[in-house]
């Protein structure tokens, strides 16, 4: 748990700056099932707030938990330059995903962007989706977003470190290139290790490194459906990408669920 807590605390102020179409495309998703199933929303992972903070601004009310302390100090600044009538619809609370109770229920709950995937104990992915169905309205919907293997994952996995994305920091007079390497693989448990590699240029072309090592669980369409309804949800709807193509065509796995 604390090595958790801990996670992000050199790299998550590089986290916004990453540019790709994945982390942008979803936000418009979202919206639409928020004006869907109008209420309040639960944010599961919601690091430095990319998701509920464009909620918010809709006019939805959203509780986002996370277990990072550094990413949610990074959602708290943000908070503090919002208008008085967007940062009162926001509520951060730092709890763990897979055990959390917050008096509440919600019209509707996400997961999105792999945030599930960080829980990769069975006995805490139970769990969750336990406090998931507790805190979920009568007639609402939980969304869960996790990545589609590209293939059947196994030792063939692990790569050398390669470059994901590269962006400047106009701001803070940085440029930050990521490098992705897959460290190591649990074929067993299911449970890649992705080490993150931050290489910080500043002005003056000094250069830092960075590193973040990760877990996360990985699943295969049809394991996650399985998961899903074996723990009591009805599966609504299922997406391969944020525009609601197809799941068989798709880099995703999204699935609406009731």
């Amino acid at each position: 748990m604390d090595t958790i807590k801990k996670r992000y605390i050199n790299t998550s102020k590089f986290y916004d700056l990453d540019p790709r179409d994945i982390v942008i495309v979803d936000i418009p998703f979202y919206l639409d099932y928020a004006n869907k199933y109008k209420g309040k929303i639960l944010e599961l992972g919601c690091g430095t707030g990319r998701v509920s903070i464009e909620l918010a601004k809709a006019g939805h009310y959203v509780t986002g938990i996370d277990l990072s302390n550094s990413m949610l100090e990074i959602y708290k600044n943000k908070i503090e330059k919002l208008p008085i009538e967007i940062s009162k619809k926001i509520n951060l609370i730092n709890r763990n995903m897979a055990n959390f109770n917050i008096n509440h229920k919600f019209s509707l709950i996400i997961a999105p962007f792999r945030a599930f995937q960080c829980l990769t104990k069975d006995s805490d992915i139970k769990n969750s989706l336990q406090c998931i169905k507790r805190h979920l309205d009568k007639n609402g919907v939980f969304i869960i977003n996790v990545f589609r293997p590209y293939k059947v994952l196994d030792e063939s996995w692990c790569f050398e470190p390669k470059i994901q994305w590269e962006r400047e920091d106009k701001d803070e007079g940085i440029y930050v290139v990521k490098k992705d390497c897959g460290e190591k693989i649990n074929v067993e448990n299911q449970i890649i290790f992705p080490k993150f590699i931050y290489e910080v240029t500043d002005k003056n072309g000094n250069v830092e490194k960075h590193i973040e090592h990760l877990e996360l669980k990985y699943y295969y369409y049809e394991q996650l459906k399985t998961l899903l309804k074996n723990n009591g949800f009805e599966i609504l709807e299922e997406y391969g990408w944020y525009d609601k193509s197809k799941i068989e065509d798709g880099r995703e796995l999204i699935i609406v669920c009731s």
